[in-house]
């Protein structure tokens, strides 16, 4: 996706390029800016507090500093105006360029401290926090910064970067998450679109949808595509998916239910149709008497007993 990392100080962090382009790519989709991107650079204090004081004449270090590419008008973002979007066209790069933002590394440090989560976390919010301002959003009254605060989240869910010292996700985002990911659905076959969403047992959320493919055996359901994506980030067990499907109830098939039953932590099915409402069942009401890894003798991180 459009995005550039650039890094103003010695010290690197590992898979950050990766991990904010997802944060980014997150932001950009819930708010509907198609083509667009963002420089995210990783700076010293001593710049921070000097682009502050040139910039803000506020003669501190902060954590984040966003320079947008474009003033939206008081209370519309980028989303709401896409021809101003589109005005930011940059032909050098090939994407529209909304702006630069700079964050403080010894600051996030000091954040993620505080926060009790790790680095990479502090520096995916800074982003995303960013990435909004970017587009339009800010948090000067309690209703905009409720606004901005609800997008920030959902993007951070969406990047597997949720914090797992919150409150758990609800059904109802759980659900909503799942619709989200529907829209990322390729069924050109069916027209059947399915959208998933897992919930990890560290907290984490992964999407997933339905690939259709023109041999019908190598389809891939949403189920199996979001427990994939999990697989990649290190996941092993988890608590809850929803599940929607665009024209139905989309309950998971057999061989789905067989494989959210290897990691199932007590696992719930939050299943409905899109643009109504959803039920919850156990996973062992829809796979009774399953066949699972305790059978085979082996524990949870994949070794024999």
């Amino acid at each position: 996706m459009p995005f550039e990392l650039q890094w103003a100080v010695e010290e690197r962090v590992a898979g950050l390029e990766a991990l904010l382009g997802r944060v980014c790519e997150a932001c950009f989709q819930l708010e509907g800016v198609e083509n667009a991107g963002m420089t995210v650079r990783i700076a010293s204090a001593e710049e921070v507090r000097g682009l502050n004081r040139t910039m803000r004449g506020i003669d501190r270090e902060t954590d984040v500093l966003s320079f947008p590419g474009a003033a939206f008008r008081p209370g519309r973002t980028a989303g709401m105006d896409p021809a101003r979007v589109r005005r930011l066209y940059d032909p050098s790069l090939g994407w529209r360029n909304l702006g630069d933002c700079v964050i403080s590394l010894s600051r996030a440090r000091e954040q993620a401290r505080e926060y009790g989560h790790s680095l990479a976390r502090e520096l995916g919010y800074l982003t995303a926090h960013s990435a909004f301002h970017l587009m339009g959003y800010d948090h000067e009254t309690p209703k905009d910064r409720a606004a901005m605060r609800q997008m920030e989240e959902r993007a951070m869910a969406m990047a597997s970067l949720a914090r797992t010292e919150e409150p758990p996700m609800t059904d109802q985002q759980l659900y909503d998450l799942a619709c989200e990911a529907m829209h990322n659905s390729y069924a050109p076959y069916s027209g059947f679109k399915v959208g998933a969403c897992l919930l990890s047992s560290d907290g984490r959320v992964f999407q997933g949808c339905n690939i259709e493919n023109a041999s019908y055996g190598a389809t891939i359901c949403a189920e199996r595509s979001a427990v994939s994506r999990a697989m990649m980030e290190g996941a092993r067990s988890f608590t809850a998916i929803a599940v929607v499907g665009s024209g139905a109830q989309a309950w998971p098939c057999g061989i789905c239910r067989q494989v959210l039953n290897e990691f199932s932590d007590g696992m719930r099915v939050i299943c409905g149709q899109y643009g109504q409402d959803f039920e919850v069942v156990p996973l062992a009401e829809l796979l009774p008497h399953s066949f699972g890894p305790e059978h085979l003798g082996v524990q949870e991180d994949g070794h024999g007993k």
